[in-house]
């Protein structure tokens, strides 16, 4: 007897997860998300994730794009972000087939030889590409479609008692920040993907990806750069931001905090979210879907980015040399960051943050 559907919450949508238990695909979305995944409860869901039984012919179909058809309410996909996995999406009559979810993304792996080859040759870019198409991207494009939201490549965290967004590329430290941060009780929506409307911040459902010889050890799943994947502790589903903080390295000065203007703020948000990796496929399919017929060309990213900079006191961190400044005495970067900002919010004069 197939098990009951299951649930989670990412990105501030509820996800009911219909697959069979021996169902592969159905694993991946569980992995994908880094967390074992909930009974179903009584209340709708905004998105439905199922099993597309077979890949549809394009025999007519209308086409759309290349790779991208239409029939009637439905978008097909012949392979999402070129991962082998075709798709459909659809907008769900209200009350079918499971009362109040609106969006239905049906899934099916039908590589063609190439994709099937890259899959086996490359397992780390699989996975992180599978985990993309079958639960973050159609979870961020409800977010979009439904409530207006942009995605943000950002880590949010509550650090004794502030929330802090941290924005910037990837790469310059943002995910050792908040696994130290963790480590000492913190409490973070996300690490790297999140949803806002200029406000709130909701996290996107993922397992964190560290250096080996973080503060969470090394030991799980290999991941891009070096790293690997780790069970969240303290992680809570959405924050109200106080401070926005962008993130950069500098490998020959020490580590400093400066006052940073809001428009500068903004333009490494939005810069940092559209250079992001992890959505490098989802712009392609916000526009694919969109010629289809279903949703927005385009999230409203510049405006949720102005949102949350100019109503928020925001700064500039630069880590340097390891072992200088924040690095010298043990204690979480992020906890003095917080103490330091917190004595006069309002300057905008250099500070170094001492040991």
């Amino acid at each position: 007897m197939s098990p009951q559907p299951q649930s989670l919450v990412t990105a501030g949508q509820r996800v009911l997860v219909d697959f069979t238990s021996d169902d592969s695909i159905g694993a991946a979305v569980q992995e994908a998300s880094g967390r074992t995944l909930a009974p179903l409860g009584s209340s709708g869901h905004d998105l439905r994730l199922t099993r597309l039984l077979r890949r549809p012919p394009a025999h007519g179909l209308e086409p759309v794009a290349r790779g991208v058809w239409r029939a009637g309410e439905a978008v097909f996909l012949s392979s999402a972000g070129g991962s082998g996995f075709a798709q459909r999406w659809r907008a769900l009559p209200p009350g079918l087939p499971n009362p109040g979810a609106r969006i239905e993304v049906a899934s099916t792996w039908s590589p063609s030889s190439r994709e099937r080859l890259a899959a086996h040759l490359l397992p780390q870019r699989h996975r992180a590409l599978r985990a993309q198409v079958l639960l973050h991207h159609p979870a961020l494009w409800t977010a979009v479609a439904r409530e207006g939201l942009s995605p943000l490549h950002v880590s949010v965290l509550e650090v004794e008692g502030v929330c802090i967004l941290l924005a910037g590329p990837g790469g310059v430290g943002k995910s050792s920040l908040v696994a130290d941060a963790l480590a000492h009780g913190a409490h973070a929506v996300c690490d790297n993907l999140g949803v806002s409307d200029g406000d709130v911040v909701h996290g996107v459902v993922e397992a964190l990806r560290l250096p080996e010889g973080t503060a969470f050890g090394g030991g799980g799943a290999r991941a891009a750069h070096h790293r690997r994947e780790h069970r969240w502790t303290g992680r809570v589903e959405c924050l109200r931001p106080q401070l926005v903080v962008v993130v950069r390295r500098d490998d020959h000065g020490e580590t400093r905090v400066t006052g940073l203007p809001s428009a500068a703020a903004a333009r490494a948000l939005v810069a940092g979210t559209y250079a992001a990796g992890e959505l490098q496929r989802f712009w392609p399919l916000v526009a694919q879907l969109a010629l289809g017929g279903l949703g927005a060309a385009h999230p409203p990213l510049q405006e949720t980015a102005y949102r949350l900079t100019e109503s928020l006191p925001c700064f500039e961190l630069t880590l340097g040399v390891p072992g200088s400044g924040l690095d010298a005495s043990g204690e979480p970067t992020l906890s003095r960051l917080q103490r330091v900002l917190a004595q006069d919010l309002a300057s905008q004069s250099t500070r170094k943050v001492t040991p």
